[in-house]
């Protein structure tokens, strides 16, 4: 293992470098995934009747118009 590290040149042991850290940042993702939030709030969650939200113009009230003589 050594003779081929040793035979790499800089740019190639670079591309192995980013390949481990990408490769370490997905598994660290994947497993705070699991561990985290997206697992507990998988689990909670229950088919329920759909949320419905009131949009911005129910919840306006009309404004009083002054009409001037004319």
């Amino acid at each position: 293992m050594s003779e081929l590290l040793k035979s790499l040149t800089d740019d190639q042991i670079a591309l192995l470098g980013c390949a481990a850290a990408l490769t370490v940042a997905g598994t660290i993702m994947s497993l705070s995934y699991y561990i985290g939030r997206g697992r507990t709030a998988a689990t909670k969650r229950m088919p329920s009747e759909p949320t419905v939200l009131k949009s911005s113009t129910d919840q306006l009230k009309p404004a009083a118009s002054r009409r001037t003589a004319a």
